[in-house]
């Protein structure tokens, strides 16, 4: 009897996971829900979404597979920031945000740590992979420099 009501309790856990990724919308959002229920943060879980991305796609439905996607890259980037410092959550920020407005807004928020010397390192010791991520940082340096120079 017992043993029913643990796996009641674990699909109802598990459903409510979901439902709180499906929901998460933004990296804040995301991060609660990761918080809430650990269970997202599982390589179980990555199989069960990667499962339903499989069925979605059997069945053609493309909203679907780009709805768990996306919410699939933004459970790897909140697990991606654990344990990271805030001058590299500072950074990871200014990187993913778009050049002009965006940046300068991200700037703001995190200026404390961006206009420090150990981010600046922190960018510089960045090892493009290609020629289109050197451009990518090359531009992101120089939006940095100009932002910390006023």
């Amino acid at each position: 009897m017992n043993d029913a009501i643990d796996t009641t309790q674990n699909d109802d856990d598990a459903q409510a996971a979901l439902q709180a990724f499906l929901n998460a919308q933004e990296f804040e959002e995301m991060e609660a829900a990761l918080d809430e229920y650990p269970l997202l943060g599982e390589p179980e879980f990555e199989d069960a979404v990667d499962k339903l991305i499989e069925h979605a796609s059997s069945l053609g439905d493309a909203e679907a597979v780009l709805r768990f996607q996306d919410r699939l890259d933004l459970l790897y980037d909140v697990l991606d920031n654990l344990g990271a410092t805030p001058v590299e959550e500072a950074v990871e920020a200014f990187l993913n945000a778009e050049a002009g407005r965006e940046s300068a807004e991200v700037y703001a928020q995190y200026e404390e740590w961006l206009d420090s010397a150990e981010a600046v390192a922190f960018l510089e010791l960045m090892e493009p992979a290609d020629p289109e991520t050197a451009q990518f940082l090359a531009e992101k340096r120089a939006a940095l420099a100009k932002l910390r120079t006023g």
